[in-house]
């Protein structure tokens, strides 16, 4: 009951991760240690299925449970709070650095390595700066308000690009989709579509669950896809797909700064007039209030790895 209560919680914070540009959720499922074990279980769900089912079945439920409100306050969140938001998320993952590190603690660092870390780091950077460029570049919003029908085929293959994001530790997602100009009208339409929905208006219904059925049907494609890839690193270069690992995350870090989302944030600081912001703070109110949050999940964070630690410590200590 422990472990699968653990497994709901890292499930949670692998939906919560997803939702947010510039977030891994498969970075949460590392910190949380469970990402090798739904690697697993992606793999041999028919082999063993009760055995691999047991450990899925939790964590996307998690996801389900965290996702859904996190949907309708990012929504929010991105148009008037967004430098107060990424700073929590950077905190949480600069806190939750030393238990990525402890997977290759006592290993040797080779210059395979090295050199995987620096490239790790490297690529995420260039998806932030490439969000930027492209992001108002690709403005798709008119084509999702219409449905149009080149849309629902793009679905498909933008579902399976996300996925790759979703399963490679560090790199995120919705970030993908952001540069590729899907994640906004994603957030906007699910959620106005919901909400007609819920008022008695079901005229877009089956659109919504279209839209998402297509969607989610690529993000599998890609899970799975992604999920043997993975098997086979982790299996013959498991110090080197780390280092990488690492190297993705502290990119991610950089990149939660630095998007297409952030970047439009700071713009309407400045004084431009952009439609899809609305900064309810100043900037040299929420600077600061960010700073506080940022080492405040940070250290919180960090106090969970630790106790991470301890309980691993009384786990492998025989009992006298």
């Amino acid at each position: 009951m422990k472990n699968w209560f653990k497994k709901l919680f890292a499930g949670m914070g692998i939906g919560v991760g997803a939702a947010i540009p510039g977030v891994s959720g498969a970075a949460i499922a590392v910190i949380f240690k469970i990402y090798e074990s739904i690697i697993w279980a992606v793999n041999n769900v028919r082999k063993q299925f009760k055995r691999a089912v047991a450990i899925l079945l939790p964590v996307l439920l998690g996801i389900v449970i965290a996702v859904i409100p996190c949907i309708i306050l990012f929504d929010k969140a991105l148009e008037s709070f967004v430098f107060g938001t990424v700073c929590a998320f950077a905190g949480f993952l600069i806190g939750s650095l030393p238990s990525v590190k402890d997977e290759i603690k006592g290993e040797k660092i080779t210059r395979n390595c090295k050199i995987s870390f620096v490239i790790g780091v490297i690529f995420v950077l260039l998806l932030g700066v490439a969000s930027i460029f492209l992001g108002k570049a690709i403005n798709i919003d008119a084509a999702f308000s219409r449905m149009d029908l080149w849309v629902y085929f793009a679905l498909l293959p933008v579902g399976i690009a996300a996925a790759v994001a979703l399963t490679v530790p560090g790199l995120s997602g919705s970030l993908i989709l952001l540069i590729v100009g899907f994640y906004k009208p994603l957030l906007k339409y699910t959620v106005l579509w919901a909400k007609m929905m819920f008022s008695g208006d079901f005229s877009t219904t089956g659109q919504l669950f279209l839209m998402l059925f297509i969607f989610a049907i690529g993000v599998l494609i890609g899970v799975v896809l992604v999920s043997k890839i993975m098997k086979v690193l982790l299996a013959k270069y498991r110090v080197v797909t780390y280092s990488a690992i690492l190297g993705f995350i502290i990119g991610s870090i950089a990149v939660l700064f630095y998007n297409y989302s952030v970047f439009i944030y700071y713009e309407a600081w400045a004084g431009k007039v952009i439609e899809e912001v609305s900064p309810a703070l100043k900037p040299y109110v929420e600077i600061p209030l960010g700073i506080v949050i940022l080492i405040a999940a940070a250290a919180l964070s960090y106090l969970l790895v630790r106790l991470s630690r301890k309980s691993k410590q009384q786990e492998e200590t025989p009992q006298a």
